[in-house]
Order: structure tokens, then sequence, then C-alpha cells
């Protein structure tokens, strides 16, 4: 009985395993198995984009240009605010897990290469650092891809 129950145990312990991290100016993402990522750095932008995951493989222009997420993919962009004259305001409080309402979507000013697409955005101040993502979802996200978006985003840790 013991074996049968480890056996079953088995493949969830070897998925939580197959996850891979992204690093980059002292944040942290835990990117999830078959989703792609990589440092994106913007540092003539503000925000300044850090790391970018999705869902689908990545899109990216020779000039830094994200193409928008296709049906059923997202697209989320890690960026942190570094100026003060337009840093974020609001409830800056981080979440102890992230949500997103996926049918209330803004359109989000596109600077430095982001889609111009309905996204989510959230922004948040730890360590004396303003962080945020932009989630950019295509059309008819399924339930898992929802799932591991909001995954990605509880994962993040920053240092100061």
């Amino acid at each position: 009985m013991i074996g049968l129950l480890a056996f079953c145990a088995a493949p969830v312990a070897l998925a939580a395993q197959r996850s891979q991290t992204i690093s980059t100016a002292g944040t942290t993402l835990r990117v999830p198995e078959g989703w792609h990522a990589a440092v994106a750095r913007t540092p003539a932008c503000d925000p300044e984009r850090l790391i970018v995951v999705s869902s689908a493989p990545l899109r990216i222009s020779s000039g830094g240009q994200l193409a928008p997420s296709r049906t059923g993919q997202v697209l989320i962009l890690l960026l942190e605010d570094r100026y003060r004259q337009d840093r974020p305001s609001g409830d800056l409080r981080r979440p102890a897990h992230f949500s997103i309402t996926w049918k209330i979507l803004v359109r989000v000013k596109p600077i430095c290469g982001n889609p111009d697409t309905p996204a989510f955005m959230r922004y948040f101040k730890t360590h004396s650092r303003y962080v945020g993502f932009i989630v950019y979802p295509g059309a008819h996200v399924g339930s898992n891809t929802r799932s591991k978006t909001l995954a990605v985003m509880d994962s993040l840790r920053v240092s100061a």
C-alpha cells in the first residue's frame, strides 16, 4: 500500500521539480515546465522591463518589440518603475497571492516594445522597489494556463 502511495505521488513531485527559475536585477521567477522565459531588460525605459514569461514560445523582435499573445496563450512582463515623477500610487501592498480579473482588462500604453493589447496590471512596493506585472492574455485562456500564470506571479522573489 505504501509503495502504491509513493508511486501515485511521484508524478506530482516530479512535476514540481520540472519548473525552472529565471533571475535578473535581484528578482527571480519560477517558470512552469513547457513555458518560455527570458531576461529582456529595457534599461532606457521606465518602467524597465526585467523578465518576460510566456505560455508559448517568445516572439521578440531584434528591436525588443514583443508580439501579443495568441488565442489561449499568456504573456507576463515583470517590470520595475524607477523614476519618481510617474511612480505607481494607490494600494502598493504585495498580495499574499495574486489574482487577475480576466474579464476586466485595460489597454496599457504600449511603451518600449510592449504589446498594444488589453492587459492586467498590478504594481506593488517591496524592499524599497516598485515592481509590477503586466499580463497580456490572448482570447480564451484556459483554466490550466490561468492557474500557471498566477503561480508564476506568486513565485516572484525580490531582494533590495
